[in-house]
């Protein structure tokens, strides 16, 4: 463990104490829960904090996975405990690359949305617009920028608009997640991309409102920079779906984790990482 640094917190967790702050991907949920039944093993453990006073967590990372797990009925699993403030977790946004929707039906999609008007405007104007709240976001297409103005006035992150926004073209459309706004960067990855969907950025105050309140933020733009983060633990389903209390399955983690430290089994790796095999 040369230069690693302290290991994440993992801990077993009651599934049903974990709450998501985001809409799931219905599809994909039911693509997890097949390969987690065939697969044998739980392998990315979401990432989670306390919701200050309650005995509940929220769900900052591995959305669809916690709701897979919860789907095929299994009682307990294998979390990532953090705090959640920085530097140990940074909010941060994805972006929407939205691609194969006719740009026509793309916008006429939008002009449906209640609450929401589009505007033209320059890149630089609809960064400065998002930054200080008169936009609700800002969409990129090859012919040009337009801000989506919330028309009720709202001066904050308006939940409910943004997953209207989404509504307009989720199920229409194939989405990718993007972490810039430069339409020529996109495009040669995206040759069939309609438009590029900017949202703006959250606050740790937002996700718990939406854990809590259950006005989920659309699925794929909170972004939570998580380090260490613990992946590949491969925790056996038998385990998780023992009928053992609590307390014996925390024992079993603890005696997993010092068998892996005594293998040389665990790993860290400080650089940057791809990985092209998620699921």
């Amino acid at each position: 463990m040369r230069d690693s640094t302290e290991l994440p917190e993992l801990c077993m967790l009651p599934s049903h104490l974990l709450v998501t702050h985001e809409d799931c991907d219905p599809r994909r949920v039911v693509r997890l829960c097949k390969y987690i039944r065939d697969e044998g093993v739980f392998k990315h453990p979401p990432v989670v904090a306390l919701i200050p006073g309650s005995e509940n967590y929220v769900v900052l990372d591995g959305a669809n996975r916690t709701l897979a797990m919860q789907e095929i009925g299994m009682p307990h699993l294998v979390a990532q405990l953090v705090h959640y403030e920085e530097p140990h977790v940074v909010l941060d946004t994805w972006y929407h690359v939205v691609a194969s929707m006719p740009l026509a039906d793309f916008e006429h999609a939008l002009t449906q949305v209640s609450g929401l008007r589009l505007e033209p405007s320059s890149l630089e104007e609809a960064r400065q617009a998002l930054v200080r709240h008169r936009a609700a976001a800002y969409i990129i297409c090859e012919s040009g920028v337009r801000i989506a103005c919330n028309t009720l006035g709202a001066v904050s992150v308006d939940s409910r608009l943004l997953s209207n926004i989404v509504l307009a073209y989720r199920g229409k459309a194939d989405i990718f997640r993007a972490s810039n706004d430069i339409w020529e960067i996109q495009k040669p990855y995206y040759p069939a991309i309609t438009a590029l969907v900017i949202f703006p950025r959250l606050r740790p105050e937002d996700v718990i409102d939406a854990a809590l309140s259950g006005q989920k933020i659309p699925t794929g733009i909170t972004r939570h920079i998580i380090s260490p983060r613990a992946l590949n633990i491969n925790i056996p389903l038998w385990v998780l779906a023992a009928d053992w209390p609590l307390d014996r399955k925390e024992k079993w983690l603890h005696e997993w984790l010092m068998e892996r430290m005594a293998s040389n089994a665990i790993r860290y790796y400080s650089e940057s990482t791809f990985t092209f095999n998620e699921y």
